[in-house]
């Protein structure tokens, strides 16, 4: 399974040595701790340990990692789409740095495709295999497959063959879940079952590729549409059980055009929104009970691997951050899917579980975070020097981790650690009148937006 590591290119090399002032390693530690990066993809904070779901969400497994982490309660992603949100985290720059800070759908964006063929952008990865480790990668970590910037890959996962896009489904909502036939192989279970091999398989390859430590990234593409899983998992979920949720009245009515206009999207059909089609469907429940079921399959797939790295020779020195790249809206602020400021959109479980390591105790970090330290928090992690094209910093240090603040179309948010999130739609235009002020410690839903944009002069 596994394959020689790649020549990695001098200009490359030249590149690395420069940031690190041509010293890369002088009164380094030699790498000893392995880390397993786990990405998961649209999972909002609906994970049993975090407790925002309204019912029981069964994520065993990842509450299991949960109970020997660092818990980041408050960890914000930098962008609410998975193109841009992954770009910043396997590049460590936020959207301002690296500009891809506008929905992209990748390949073919001008934007994208400069960041991504730009010799001097130097990805995680990448890092990682100039410090000494052996990186392997499968399923969804960056938002496309790049098997060159990785010491070896799993197989090319087709989601394209899994879930059309474009089918409106017989709800006429494009949100098309279904029950998949048992005989039906989920695609997520391919990189659970390529991630499992690789930890069994790694101690006796070559050998241990020369006693490398190792960086494998697993990326699941569920609970990212369709919520397609098997019927065992719906079945955790009894549907008079389920808590779909309502909107209040007139919760969009202290919200700037800006903001509402992001709600309405995206639109299925004639002018209808997302949300108008969902209920006049009448699927609401029906929907987020799908949502959670591809929760709990996502969670079975994080159990899998969890349980082949304990069965390893290396469960005592390896790291495990779990993260997830942004939200899901499921009816909040009568909207479905992402591409919002709101926290259904922005707020994401985060946990790094690093045994031993008294920078990262078991326990609750209520501070906010973004998910751009990931990067600096790997390195940290490995014992390697930091880097110069990371920003930020390890997600331990409050002195030196980046602000929570996201990006989205011309606009920002920033969540401060006193609990004040602070949204401008376009930062290009003066006052008030475009602009959202929540307490989330007093106001979690964000029902109340401190700036009265009616007011005159706004």
């Amino acid at each position: 399974m596994l394959i020689n590591r790649d020549s990695r290119g001098l200009l490359r090399l030249f590149v690395f040595l420069l940031a690190l002032g041509c010293a890369p390693f002088a009164g380094a530690q030699v790498p000893t701790r392995n880390i397993v990066f786990i990405a998961i993809d649209d999972l909002r904070n609906w994970v049993g340990y975090a407790g925002d779901y309204p019912g029981t969400v069964h994520t065993p497994n990842i509450d299991a990692l949960a109970a020997v982490s660092t818990r980041y309660l408050s960890a914000y992603t930098s962008m609410p789409q998975c193109v841009a949100a992954r770009t910043s985290v396997m590049f460590g720059q936020t959207p301002a740095t690296h500009g891809l800070d506008r929905v992209s759908f990748g390949p073919g964006d001008p934007d994208y495709d400069a960041i991504y063929a730009d010799p001097g952008m130097i990805s995680l990865p990448e890092v990682m295999a100039d410090g000494g480790y052996y990186t392997a990668v499968t399923g969804k970590v960056f938002n496309t497959p790049l098997p060159a910037r990785w010491d070896s890959s799993g197989p090319p996962i087709t989601y394209s063959e899994f879930y059309n896009a474009f089918d409106p489904g017989p709800d006429n909502t494009f949100i098309n879940p279904q029950v998949l036939d048992e005989e039906e192989q989920h695609p997520d279970q391919v990189v659970a079952d390529w991630a499992s091999d690789f930890l069994a398989d790694y101690a006796a390859s070559q050998p241990g590729i020369n006693g490398m430590p190792f960086f494998l990234a697993v990326g699941f593409y569920q609970p990212h549409l369709p919520w397609r899983v098997h019927q065992s998992y719906y079945d955790l979920y009894p549907l008079q059980q389920v808590a779909a949720h309502v909107p209040v009245p007139g919760d969009l009515d202290d919200v700037p055009v800006k903001g509402r206009q992001y709600a309405a999207q995206p639109l299925v059909f004639n002018g209808v929104t997302t949300y108008e089609a969902v209920e006049a469907a009448g699927k609401a429940q029906d929907y987020t009970r799908a949502y959670l079921a591809a929760i709990s399959h996502t969670d079975d797939m994080v159990g899998q691997v969890l349980a082949a790295l304990a069965a390893s020779p290396y469960a005592a020195h390896t790291d495990v951050i779990l993260w997830s790249d942004h939200g899901f809206h499921l009816g909040e602020k009568f909207h479905w899917r992402k591409l919002t400021f709101w926290e259904q959109a922005v707020k994401v479980p985060l946990l790094v579980s690093a045994p031993g390591n008294p920078d990262y105790p078991v326990g609750d970090v209520s501070a906010a975070v973004s998910l751009v330290d990931l990067a600096p928090t790997v390195l940290d992690l490995a014992g390697l020097p930091a880097y110069s094209q990371f920003e930020g910093g390890p997600l331990h240090d409050a002195n030196q981790r980046s602000p929570a603040v996201i990006y989205l179309n011309g606009g920002r948010a920033t969540v401060g650690s006193d609990g004040m999130k602070s949204v401008d739609y376009d930062l290009s235009q003066p006052g008030l009148a475009d602009r959202e002020s929540y307490d989330l410690t007093a106001d979690p839903a964000e029902l109340v937006n401190l700036i009265d944009i009616n007011a005159p002069g706004c």
